[in-house]
């Protein structure tokens, strides 16, 4: 009996392994392939252009931006290396400084990154452009101080079990790192590889302590990585710039666990430095929409931007409010699209309306003050049959229709 039991677990087990194909699941991929079941992460993209909002010029004060982190609706930056123990609360439509709050317990030698958990903000400071240092530290600070205007940091030291050489080598080794969040318990963060260019992922416990941190996966970033977000369905992005004067997003999705580099991974080239400055720090508001931040870069400003994701990361939300309004303001008819589509906005207020293809491209951007009862009009007729996305943010909130174009 238990012979005819073992065998039957079995035959059902080879049989769940038999109908799981893998492949590349993403219909926006190059090498799609219809009948795979499972993604292996061997997903192929052609290249895919965004241009970042820009919202506002940063003051003076913060001209230095190197991290971002974002909740209870407000949006929190700090400066790097050398400036003062502080963090800075930001207005998310002007870029103006709202609050300063005091880290106490802290150092800025080399403050790079915001990451934060339901009751703790962490400050990352790992920064080692020079490839010497042996103090690395995360500040985990309690949000519950922060309304006081000074907190007190508890201090997390870590190393890397695979850095043995501290030979001083400026912007020219493998050893430096500006990006991290807080997922599952956990503090995740990635390299920046001047050598290289590739990124690695490395986990450490969000419990202060002493501890040497082994490498968990390694991917090639094609430049270097100066920020990173999960966003709150989990999709991570990082955030980078190249030598050649470029700014890129990787995003990653569908992955297995927290190998983030084991699904998805898509680049998404952001435009030229000249444009943005150097992107320095990424964060998620809600769903696909979020920050970016850049540090002043010679003459180049200091800038807050913002973007979205979902067009790329979430194919099957039709006509979505991403971040939890209970009522969309608008409707958007007819769908297929035939010739026009409308947009009837039930309620006024200044809407950012935008048009991607199914690669992700942005074929058109317009900014409109609606008020109620107004309706927008686009002809589609200058596009081809197929799959698009109307996305339509205000100053909180980001909305995506997936359309059926059948001119």
């Amino acid at each position: 009996m238990m012979k005819n039991i073992l065998l039957l677990f079995t035959f059902l087990l080879f049989q769940n392994f038999s109908f799981a194909q893998l492949g590349c699941t993403d219909p926006q991929a190059n090498n799609f392939d219809a009948n795979a079941t499972s993604n292996d992460g061997s997903c192929e993209y052609a290249i895919t252009n965004y241009s970042l909002n820009i919202i506002a010029v940063l003051p003076d004060l913060i001209i230095e931006t190197s991290g971002l982190a974002f909740f209870d609706n407000q949006l929190w930056t700090h400066n790097d290396a050398g400036n003062e123990d502080k963090i800075y609360q930001i207005d998310t439509t002007t870029g103006l400084v709202l609050q300063t709050v005091i880290i106490a317990n802290s150092t800025n030698t080399d403050w790079e990154d915001l990451a934060e958990d339901d009751t703790h903000l962490y400050i990352g400071d790992f920064g080692n452009n020079d490839g010497d240092r042996m103090d690395l530290a995360i500040y985990k600070i309690p949000k519950s101080q922060l309304g006081s205007g000074v907190a007190t940091a508890q201090v997390i030291e870590f190393s890397y079990a695979d850095q043995t050489d501290f030979t001083v080598n400026s912007n020219d080794h493998n050893y430096d790192c500006e990006a991290f969040f807080f997922y599952n318990d956990s503090l995740h963060l990635f390299s920046k590889n001047w050598d290289d260019q590739l990124t690695r992922h490395y986990v450490i416990p969000s419990v202060p302590g002493t501890y040497v941190t082994d490498v968990r996966e390694v991917m090639n970033a094609q430049g270097l990585i100066t920020g990173a977000d999960i966003s709150d369905n989990g999709v991570v992005a990082l955030i980078g710039y190249s030598p050649s004067g470029s700014n890129f997003m990787w995003l990653y999705h569908d992955y297995n666990g927290t190998d983030f580099f084991s699904g998805n991974k898509r680049k998404i080239s952001l435009g030229l430095t000249l444009t943005n400055s150097q992107t320095e720090a990424i964060v998620f508001r809600e769903g696909g929409y979020g920050y970016v931040s850049s540090e002043q870069l010679a003459i180049l400003t200091a800038k807050l931007m913002s973007f979205s994701s979902s067009q790329w990361t979430d194919m099957n939300i039709v006509g979505t409010n991403e971040i939890g309004e209970e009522v969309v303001p608008f409707n958007v008819f007819p769908n297929p699209v035939v010739e026009n589509v409308n947009v009837l906005f039930e309620k006024s207020g200044e809407y950012e309306i935008s048009v991607f293809d199914l690669s992700g491209q942005l074929l058109f951007r317009e900014k409109k003050q609606m008020h109620e009862g107004m309706n927008w009009q686009m002809n589609f007729l200058q596009y081809e049959n197929g799959f698009y996305f109307l996305e339509i943010n205000d100053e909180n909130n980001s909305w995506r229709n997936k359309m059926v174009i059948t001119n």
